[in-house]
């Protein structure tokens, strides 16, 4: 198991450093896995959520950090950079 987690842990990051190592980018991933993690040390946060979410969010801290790395990405700016890296990747 420990192995496994490891090895998310590598392929993510790898994915990151292909991406390259942008403000924005590492903002997301620094706020998605700290506030995620952070959110199972506070079980009555999700009381206020229905019993289905609370049963997938609550005990899961994997998809705590999806959806706040979701809604960072849509939500914090692009730089100009980011946006021209997009458009080529677009184009090809």
């Amino acid at each position: 198991t420990i192995m496994m987690f490891g090895s998310i842990v590598v392929s993510g990051m790898n994915m990151i450093a292909r991406c390259g190592f942008t403000h924005r980018n590492t903002t997301i991933a620094a706020l998605s896995i700290s506030i995620g993690i952070g959110f199972t040390q506070v079980p009555e946060i999700y009381n206020i959520l229905p019993a289905l979410a609370r049963d997938v969010f609550a005990g899961n801290p994997v998809a705590n950090v999806f959806v706040i790395s979701l809604i960072l990405s849509f939500v914090l700016p692009k730089s100009e950079e980011d946006r021209k890296i997009e458009a080529e990747a677009g184009t090809n």
